[in-house]
């Protein structure tokens, strides 16, 4: 009786294990256990935020007093496993923000330095964000009101006695290539299934979404280098899929990889990310971002948005990409089968092997300075031989006295060369700086071609230099040398007048952008995609195009393609 009445209160006293037949194995919790609700996570702190002119931060059951500047925000918070509780504390002074980890110590309060960083002159009004993400890791979050826009810096700390600044992220305010809104908000999660807390940034660029993963290794975190390439591929690859059945959608999509990479990547020379104080993640030559570019591109040109489709080329074409011959194939086949704006012709006018300049003296007369200069009546057809003192270069100063040779590719960059009408010497004056840091391995100095950068005109301010859908001003003085930093024309902007030179108008409405397929022609004025001309048979006549100009009233251009010299209208 004794052996039963213990038998049954041990089995009594294990309420939460099952009884089970005799060498099977333990089968766990009581069913009733097992649908037992989970306990609900514990809600992580977050941080007291203060007022101007508070300069007393709490730290247990006392106080920190800064010496300089006033407290942002602090989280109080055990660092050292001991009591009382300390402070993970953000003050600002000036220009300058500084994160500080505050200890009760007796009747003092001790204060390390964790970080600071120092910020523009007009970033004023700052506000901040502290917070627990994990048992081991803490956000801090301070925004600033510029006048750009806002500035966020974002610090991800260890819980420690000794806290470490594990990563520092920075958004910095729109540019002119990066408008999109920008958010970004941090969270732990094991992301690998190693049993260590990792990290992800969600960075959310307009409406993409990437998520910049640090993993918690060893040596510290590193950051996962498949993204942001990973979450592009995905979006352009879906714009890719998509664009014969629903161009409106992959344009969008496109759109969003390419705002994404140049806030992101480091190569589109306007990041607004910046990872511990660098500006910008180093993408490399991102195929997504390439193939993006062709999808904005086809989809631009199908909709008749020439200059827009221009614009995207050159960009791509500054940030290194390099299109995979699937992705070139199909933009080429675009402009080939692009709607022409008007109904354009061409005749053939003359036959030159070499590169010739040609230029309009007026509505009716054509130049063409080659192995023989010539002048062309366009009605009559009449062919006039010139002598070469009896030629009037079509870009000159002003004043006359001075006039654009050619346009150079160097190590320096593109270069006008500039001469006086009547002189042999010249000098050079640059017009866009060679990009990157890597030093010409041997010297460079060549004619640039028709579709890199060409000075079109010459105005009372300095030259006009257009490259595709850029305009651009280089200031010179009476003297023909530079006057200042050249300046980027916004679309729209008045242009100043007149301007002399053969590829844009004398009152600069209208000028012609070449193109390997074709001609487009701007209405720099009231803006809009361009006019697309291009003859039906402009294959049948081989070779490249090699110059062009506008007439003065916008309605003829001259052009070379190939060693024909002919006139197209529309």
């Amino acid at each position: 009786m004794l052996f039963m009445l213990v038998a049954a209160g041990a089995l009594s006293g294990c309420p939460g294990r099952k009884q089970v037949p005799f060498g099977l194995e333990d089968a766990g919790p009581a069913e009733e256990e097992s649908k037992a609700d989970p306990e609900e996570a514990l809600e992580l702190p977050v941080g007291e935020t203060f007022g101007a002119d508070q300069v007393e931060i709490p730290v247990g059951e006392s106080a920190l007093v800064l010496q300089k500047g006033y407290a942002l925000g602090a989280l109080q918070i055990d660092l050292d496993g001991s009591e009382p509780l300390d402070s993970i504390a953000v003050s600002a002074e000036l220009q300058e923000v500084q994160i500080q980890a505050a200890f009760e110590r007796g009747l003092s309060v001790v204060a390390e330095r964790i970080d600071s960083i120092l910020v523009p002159s007009d970033c004023k009004e700052p506000t901040a964000e502290i917070r627990q993400l994990s048992p081991s890791l803490v956000s801090v979050r301070v925004d600033h009101a510029c006048e750009a826009g806002t500035r966020t810096n974002v610090w991800l700390l260890t819980i420690e006695a000794q806290p470490r600044l594990r990563e520092r992220i920075t958004v910095l305010p729109p540019n002119e290539q990066s408008l999109a809104p920008i958010s970004l908000t941090l969270r732990a999660e094991d992301r690998d299934s190693d049993g260590y807390e990792d990290v992800v940034a969600d960075v959310q660029i307009g409406e993409v979404q990437v998520p910049l993963a640090w993993l918690n290794r060893p040596g510290g975190f590193a950051r996962d280098p498949s993204q942001p390439e990973a979450t592009f591929r995905l979006l352009a690859d879906d714009a890719w899929a998509f664009l014969d059945s629903d161009l409106g959608g992959s344009e969008k999509r496109a759109s969003g990889v390419l705002d994404a990479f140049i806030a992101l990547c480091r190569e589109s020379g306007a990041a607004r990310i910046g990872l511990a104080g660098t500006q910008g993640i180093q993408c490399d030559q991102s195929e997504a971002a390439a193939r993006a570019v062709a999808v904005a591109m086809v989809a631009a040109i199908r909709r008749g948005s020439f200059v827009r489709a221009l614009e995207l080329q050159r960009w791509s074409n500054g940030s290194g990409m390099l299109a995979s011959s699937e992705e070139q194939a199909l933009v080429q086949n675009a402009w080939q089968k692009a709607k022409a704006s008007a109904r354009a012709s061409w005749r053939l006018l003359d036959k030159e092997s070499a590169t010739a300049r040609i230029y309009f003296t007026d509505d009716d007369t054509l130049v063409v300075e080659g192995s023989a200069p010539k002048s062309i009546d366009l009605d009559k057809g009449a062919v006039s031989r010139l002598s070469s003192t009896s030629t009037i270069a079509p870009t000159r100063s002003p004043n006359g006295r001075f006039s654009v040779r050619s346009v150079r590719l160097t190590c320096a960059g593109f270069e006008a060369e500039i001469g006086p009408v009547l002189g042999k010497q010249s000098h050079r004056v640059l017009i866009e700086r060679r990009a990157g840091t890597i030093p010409c391995q041997s010297a460079i100095d060549r004619p640039a071609s028709v579709f890199e950068w060409a000075v079109i005109g010459w105005a009372p301010q300095g030259l006009v230099a257009a490259s595709g859908d850029r305009l651009r001003i280089v200031p010179l003085d009476e003297l023909a040398k530079p006057a200042g930093r050249p300046i980027d024309l916004a679309v729209g902007s008045p242009l100043p007048a007149p301007i002399r030179g053969a590829r844009i108008t004398p009152n600069g409405e209208r000028y012609v952008i070449p193109h390997q397929e074709g001609v487009v022609v701007r209405d720099w004025q009231k803006g809009g995609a361009g006019l697309w001309l291009r003859p039906m048979d402009w294959d049948a006549v081989p070779g490249a195009l090699r110059a062009l100009a506008i007439s003065p009233d916008g309605r003829r251009i001259a052009l070379q393609k190939g060693s024909e010299i002919r006139l197209l209208t529309w």
